[in-house]
């Protein structure tokens, strides 16, 4: 499949983040987070979740070796570690905000989970391209992004922020 071939929107409680031109005096340009950004057959933006609890895909799962290093994308300090639906999760809040292209949506917020480990823990800074865990033995990490409205933070589609990535065929994971 090509780049973004996913549906993006399956659900009304996703959001899609607001397309105004904002203007961006200090923005940070975001790296990746493990080596090929390829989702796995199972794991697009706004795919249907069976559960407990049943709902929408809020983020992408991403393929990469068992035991391979998850970076940070950007600038930042871990707030959260709560496992929530993600067994073992890292929230990173980015200072400033970032994008992967100069006209994508901003992000304020990431998310990793379903990690074998992590490196980092709540209260901790972070720069770019720094580990913030390893790769589950299940060979696939979460990776999710938010922004911050008036309502409050909000999943959406990395690919609006410019991530780039690759959807595995169906039956790979």
């Amino acid at each position: 499949r090509d780049l973004h071939s996913f549906p993006t929107r399956r659900s009304s409680d996703l959001h899609r983040p607001s397309r105004k031109v904002v203007v961006r005096d200090r923005w940070q340009h975001l790296a990746l987070p493990v080596d090929t950004p390829r989702v796995t057959a199972h794991g697009g933006f706004g795919e249907a979740r069976l559960g407990p609890p049943a709902h929408a895909h809020q983020g992408l799962d991403l393929v990469a070796p068992a035991g391979s290093t998850v970076r940070a994308v950007g600038d930042g300090r871990i707030v959260a570690t709560s496992a929530g639906l993600g067994k073992l999760v890292r929230k990173l809040r980015l200072e400033p905000h970032g994008a992967w292209s100069d006209r994508g949506a901003l992000v304020t917020h990431v998310v990793y989970a379903d990690l074998g480990d992590a490196v980092v823990n709540a209260g901790d800074r972070v720069r770019t391209g720094d580990a913030i865990g390893h790769v589950a033995r299940e060979g696939f990490v979460h990776f999710a992004v938010k922004h911050t409205s008036a309502g409050g933070e909000q999943f959406f589609d990395p690919a609006d922020a410019g991530f780039a990535y690759r959807a595995s065929a169906k039956g790979v994971a």
